[in-house]
């Protein structure tokens, strides 16, 4: 079986980082052994070179080069790179400019390979794969939702991001950006190449291929101001026809209309929008301007059995039925959204229909469709045949730290990650769930079987792990709170461990968690 190296950078809402994992778990199920690191770890360079030095990884794969910040130089030099762009490809300029002929670019727009084409010949092997979605492994039945309109993603406030483009330049440079923000409004099927091309033919300006690419990067804020204008668009004319509007995501707070109660602003992260939109019966779209890709958001709303609403793309179009699998709206003719989203609601069987469809659909575009995708682009491009029968596994090292600091500093961060996890996702969720409370214990045992190769006294508290295993329907919230508590005395622990004294948040956190026990088994014998 062929060895595959996969390592996570930094991502908004933890989106890629999220891909990995998807990409990991496919690999595994097309026969590909893998090896997924941190690279935002402390850890992660010890870990990388001695990963490097045990195993003959075949591949290694990650999004938007991150491997290119001084790292790829270490793989072996028939290794296969493998980089998965999220992105416009002049946002990664620099490092597409050091890719080379062992190295493949997949990008989520069509386009973006065209753009890589013209502008990056040292890409010599590229491809198209849209982005897929992930989802709540439970799905809420489709008449018994209580979500009716939901929309995951950031708002910036579209004035604001205008004048912050404007103010980038002066004289003639401004009166180009002003004219580019016009046209890429009036005409939102073009791309932000497309809008730049036109702006110079008005000006009667001829440059060379490198200029357009270096004045692209210098104008992506047109980009930027297209998204949340339509973003801002779309969800003021829904509240404006009287629907109510659910929304995940960061600067929500920043909205405003005098419709503002019509909208619900959630908190939490990835995970609790994931398990509203199992529970949502249509979720809302509106491209980041890929004019031929496919976006997470929908792929997830329909492996969610929601009815994604989207504007189209070139790729949405010829590979989706409008009304029929998904509704594709026009971004210049808002109103008709609204009539359409009015009709759903009050349509349920029409609607749960179209969800089903889609659902069934999207079954042909699941994260493990891409990577078989991009595992026989491979295959085409370099010889390399990497499907193979049977299951895949996980390569697991028992690292060899160079010293105490090291091994601290990297599980002091996997369990803040954790505490992360548990305190701005999980505990943001309702309704929370014993599959919930699984998401963190598996973390939580993977991280004490990777810690335990360096040191003990890393487990659970037995009454803290007997709480979280223990919850039967709705999980109380102590729960959480005593996990949290687990978490931030271990990380105490570990400093002290370091520094060979005890800390006294050691013990204000074990004495919370006996508190607790105590209180709980005063309530139990009440009861």
């Amino acid at each position: 079986m062929k060895n595959i190296l996969l390592v996570k950078g930094e991502s908004q809402y933890g989106a890629m980082r999220n891909y990995i994992d998807e990409f990991a778990s496919s690999l595994r199920k097309l026969g590909c052994n893998t090896c997924v690191l941190d690279g935002l770890s402390p850890g992660f360079p010890v870990r990388y070179q001695q990963m490097l030095s045990t195993f003959a990884f075949d591949a290694a794969v990650d999004c938007n080069g991150v491997l290119l910040e001084g790292y790829i130089e270490s793989l072996p030099p028939n290794a296969i790179h493998v980089i998965y762009t999220c992105d416009h490809p002049r946002k990664l300029n620099q490092r597409l400019g050091q890719v080379d002929a062992r190295t493949i670019v997949f990008s989520c727009d069509n386009g973006f390979c065209d753009y890589m084409g013209r502008f990056y010949p040292m890409v010599g092997h590229k491809g198209f794969v849209p982005l897929s979605g992930s989802f709540y492994p439970k799905c809420v039945p489709y008449g018994e939702r209580s979500i009716d309109i939901l929309f995951t993603g950031s708002y910036e406030d579209p004035q604001k991001v205008k004048e912050q483009a404007l103010g980038l330049f002066d004289g003639v440079l401004a009166q180009f950006m002003a004219s580019m923000l016009k046209d890429i409004i009036a005409n939102p099927q073009h791309t932000i190449s497309d809008c730049l091309a036109r702006a110079l033919e008005d000006y009667n300006l001829e440059i060379d291929g490198q200029e357009f690419n270096e004045l692209v990067g210098e104008f992506m804020d047109a980009d930027r101001y297209a998204r949340f204008y339509y973003r801002d668009k779309l969800i003021r004319t829904l509240l404006g026809a009287g629907l109510e509007v659910h929304v995940f995501g960061n600067g929500w707070g920043q909205f405003h209309s005098e419709h503002k109660e019509r909208l619900v602003v959630h908190p939490g992260g990835l995970y609790a929008a994931q398990k509203a939109l199992a529970d949502a019966k249509i979720a809302l779209n509106v491209l980041p301007w890929f004019k031929d890709g496919f976006q997470e958001r929908i792929a997830s709303a329909m492996l969610s059995k929601a009815v994604a609403v989207t504007d189209s793309s070139k790729f949405i179009n010829e590979n989706f039925k409008d009304n029929k699998e998904l509704l594709i709206y026009a971004l210049t003719d808002m109103e008709e959204v609204a009539e359409r989203v009015k009709y759903l609601l009050s349509h349920p069987k029409e609607a749960a229909e179209i969800a089903e469809q889609g659902y069934q659909k999207a079954q042909s575009h699941t994260w493990g469709c891409r990577v078989r995708q991009m595992l026989d682009m491979i295959e085409e491009e370099f010889g390399v045949p990497f499907i193979q029968e049977g299951q895949g596994r996980k390569l697991e090292l028992e690292v060899r730290y160079p010293n105490l600091r090291s091994i601290v500093l990297d599980a002091i961060n996997e369990l803040s990650n954790m505490v992360s996890f548990a305190e701005q996702d999980l505990a943001k969720i309702e309704d929370l769930s014993q599959t919930d409370l699984k998401a963190l214990t598996d973390k939580f045992e993977y991280f004490t079987q990777l810690a335990a190769w360096q040191m003990n006294g890393l487990d659970m508290d037995k009454f803290v792990w007997d709480c979280l295993q223990g919850c039967g329907g709705t999980v109380p919230d102590y729960v959480l709170r005593l996990f949290v508590m687990q978490c931030k005395a271990l990380m105490s622990g570990l400093l002290a461990h370091e520094n060979n004294f005890r800390f006294d948040t050691i013990k204000s956190q074990e004495e919370q968690i006996r508190k607790l026990q105590e209180e709980l088994a005063a309530k139990a014998a009440e009861g």
